[in-house]
C-alpha cells in the first residue's frame, strides 16, 4: 500500500480561474458523502465557490481571498488606500501556454509585479487552511499528515506548469509533497459522471457510452479529453487532451472592448482603476447574465451599469453616454442610460460567438480523426457549461449527439478530484501529447547524418544534436509504463548527471534542432562521489498526470535521486 492509500482523507482544491473551491471524502466512504464547501458569501451572494482572487498588503504579506479579498480591495479604493496594495484576480491563466520559469512575476490590476509562486501559493494555503478549520468546526479534526491532497489542472497545461503548480504547493502552502497528487480537470470530472445516477445528469440519461468526449468548459480554457470505458470499469485516453482559451473570461473580455469601443480605452481604464467596487459589481451583474441568457430570448437584454462609468465619460468629454453610443456601429442595437444598459438579445449572444465557434471547431477536427469518428456521446461539465447558450450551441452543431450536462456542473472537477485521490488507477492509459526525448551523440555516420552535425569528442567523430526518443507523440501509454536508456557520466567524480528533455510535436524528430522542437527541461541525476565512470540506467514513466523518472547504476543496482526539473 503506497503512502497515499494510508492516508484518513482525500482532500481535492479546484484552482480555478475564475472561482476556486475544496471538497473532502474519509477513505472508508463513498463518493455519495464528499462534501464540497458551501458556504461562499459576499452579501448576498451566494456561491459554491469563491472568486479566485489573492490581497496582498503593502509590504507583500498575505491578507485575503476570495470575497473577502475583493470587499477589502473596494473598500481600499473607495478610500483611495489602495495603491500599495497587490491585488491578483484571473491569474491562473498566467500558466496556459507561456514560458514557465520558477522566478516568473506577474502583475496584479495596477502593474505591480509579485512572485508568481508566492500567488498560487498563498491561494492554495488559503484553502488548505479554510478546510482543515472547516473539518475542525464539524468535528472532524484531520491531523495534516492524514490527508492526501489532489490539485486539479487542465489537462492541456504544460509539464513545467504542472511542476509550477506542485511547487508553489509544496514550498508555499506546505503540503508534503509525497501526499500530494496532481488531477487533470476533465479526467476528474469524467470519474465523478461515471458514478451519477441518471437523475443528476441531465434529461439525456446516464452516461453509458463506451466511448465519449468531456468538454470541460471552465472560467479560462475549454479542456476537451476523449475516454473509452474498459470492460472492467477503467477508463482509457483515446487522444491526447486538447483545447483553447475559449472559456467564460473570454466572455467578459468581448464585452469590455464592446464598451471600450463606446467610451474609449482610457476613459475605461480610469473607470477600472478609480471606481474598483463599481467594476467588480459589474463583473458579478454580467457573470449573472451569462448564466440565464438563452438563445430563445427575443428583445433587449438590461445590464445595470455603474453610474461612475457614464459619469467620467461625460466630465472627461462634456457630451452624454447617449451621444457616445450613437457614433458606434451598436446604436439602434443598444441604449444606455446612467445605470443601465439594454442590449439587443442577438448583439449579447454575439459576445459567446469566439467561444462556441472556437469550441464546436475544435469538437469538429476531432470527429474526423479515425479513431473517434463513432464518438457521440458528450459530457458537459465546468462552471461554463452551465451557460444555456454554450449547451445551445453544442447541441446546434451536433445534432445526433447525445449531450450530458450533469447537475451542478461547476462541481463535478471539484468532486471528481476526490474520486481520482481515492482511485488514481482507474485511468489504465493515456495519450502523448508530444514526442519526448533527450539529446544524444553517437558516433558520426556519413552516409546518414549531415556534415554540418560532426564534430570531434575525445578524439572520437560524433553526430551532436540527436534526438534520442523515449515516446511518441499520439503513442498509447499504459499508467506507470517504463521507457528506459543507458547513459555514462563524463568523467570520473562527477556530481551531477544532466540530460535534457526535449519534447517535438511531430512523431519521428532526428535533431533536437528540427522546427518545431522545444527543451522542455533537465533530467537531474545526483551521482556518489567515486573515481570512476558512473554508467546509468533511466527509467522514464509515463502515462501519469505528471512524468516520473529513476535511475539506477548498471552494476551495483544502486538507486540515484533523480528528477525532472523543467522550471
Amino acid at each position: 500500500m503506497s503512502i497515499k492509500e494510508n492516508k484518513i482523507l482525500v482532500a481535492a482544491i479546484d484552482f480555478g480561474t475564475t472561482y476556486s473551491g475544496y471538497a473532502s471524502v474519509f477513505r472508508h466512504e463513498d463518493f455519495t458523502k464528499i462534501i464540497a464547501n458551501s458556504v461562499w458569501s459576499s452579501g448576498s451572494l451566494l456561491s459554491l465557490k469563491c472568486p479566485t482572487c489573492v490581497l496582498f498588503d503593502p509590504n507583500g504579506k498575505f491578507h485575503s481571498f476570495g470575497y473577502e479579498a475583493e470587499n477589502k480591495y473596494s473598500e481600499l479604493a473607495q478610500d483611495n488606500e489602495h495603491r500599495k496594495w497587490y491585488y491578483f484576480r484571473r491569474f491562473k491563466m498566467t500558466l496556459c501556454g507561456k514560458q514557465i520559469k520558477r522566478e516568473m512575476e506577474i502583475n496584479d490590476d495596477k502593474g505591480l509585479k509579485m512572485p508568481a509562486r508566492k500567488i498560487f501559493g498563498a491561494a492554495i494555503k488559503f484553502l488548505k487552511k479554510h478546510l482543515l478549520d472547516t473539518l475542525s468546526t464539524r468535528g472532524t479534526g484531520v491531523a495534516e499528515n492524514d490527508i492526501h491532497w489532489v490539485l486539479t489542472v487542465p489537462a492541456i497545461w504544460s509539464d513545467a506548469a504542472k511542476q509550477f503548480m506542485r511547487e508553489a504547493a509544496v514550498n508555499e502552502a506546505e503540503i508534503d509533497s509525497g501526499s500530494l497528487t496532481i488531477a487533470l480537470e476533465p479526467e476528474a470530472a469524467s470519474l465523478y459522471c461515471q458514478l451519477l445516477p441518471s437523475d443528476k445528469l441531465s434529461a439525456s440519461g446516464r452516461l453509458t457510452a463506451n466511448k465519449y468526449m468531456i468538454l470541460d468548459l471552465g472560467g479560462g480554457t475549454a479542456d476537451i479529453t476523449v475516454h473509452e470505458k474498459q470492460l472492467n470499469g477503467s477508463l482509457k485516453e483515446l487522444h491526447e487532451p486538447t483545447g483553447g482559451p475559449w472559456g467564460g473570461t473570454r466572455v467578459d473580455e468581448i464585452f469590455h472592448q464592446m464598451l471600450i469601443t463606446i467610451v474609449g480605452d482610457k476613459i475605461f481604464n480610469t473607470f477600472c482603476e478609480n471606481s474598483k467596487e463599481d467594476h467588480m459589481d459589474l463583473l458579478r451583474e454580467l457573470e449573472t447574465k451569462k448564466r440565464t441568457i438563452t438563445p430563445e430570448l427575443n428583445g433587449m437584454v438590461s445590464i445595470k451599469m455603474p453610474v461612475s462609468l457614464s459619469s467620467i465619460y461625460e466630465k472627461e468629454k462634456r457630451e452624454t453616454i447617449e451621444k457616445a453610443l450613437e457614433k458606434t456601429h451598436f446604436k439602434g442595437k443598444m441604449t444606455w442610460s446612467a445605470d443601465k444598459v439594454r442590449i439587443e438579445a442577438n448583439l449579447f449572444r454575439s459576445l459567446f460567438e469566439e467561444c462556441t465557434i472556437g469550441v464546436t471547431q475544435r469538437v469538429r477536427e476531432l470527429l474526423q480523426k479515425p479513431e473517434l469518428q463513432n464518438v457521440d456521446t458528450f459530457l458537459m461539465v465546468g462552471g461554463f457549461s452551465e451557460s444555456p447558450l454554450m449547451q445551445a450551441a453544442i447541441k446546434k452543431a451536433f445534432p445526433n449527439a447525445k449531450v450530458i450536462i450533469p447537475a451542478e456542473a461547476g462541481l463535478v472537477v471539484l468532486k471528481g478530484a476526490v474520486v481520482f485521490g481515492r482511485e488514481p488507477m482507474i485511468i489504465t492509459s493515456r495519450i502523448a501529447k508530444y514526442t519526448y526525448g533527450i539529446n544524444i551523440s553517437p558516433p558520426f555516420d556519413p552516409s546518414t547524418h549531415p556534415q554540418e552535425k560532426r564534430v570531434t569528442i575525445d578524439g572520437k567523430d560524433r553526430c551532436k544534436d540527436v534526438f534520442k526518443k523515449y515516446i511518441g507523440k499520439g503513442e498509447s501509454i499504459k499508467i506507470g509504463e517504463r521507457r528506459s536508456g543507458k547513459h555514462v557520466s563524463l568523467k570520473p567524480g562527477q556530481q551531477e548527471m544532466l540530460l535534457k528533455i526535449f519534447a517535438s510535436a511531430e512523431k519521428d524528430p532526428r535533431f533536437v534542432t528540427d522546427a518545431g522542437c522545444e527543451c522542455m527541461g533537465r533530467l537531474v541525476v545526483n551521482l556518489p562521489e567515486e573515481q570512476d565512470i558512473v554508467k546509468v540506467n533511466v527509467d522514464m514513466m509515463f502515462g501519469q498526470t505528471e512524468l516520473l523518472v529513476e535511475a539506477e547504476e548498471e552494476i551495483s543496482k544502486r538507486k540515484f535521486t533523480s528528477y525532472f526539473d523543467f522550471l
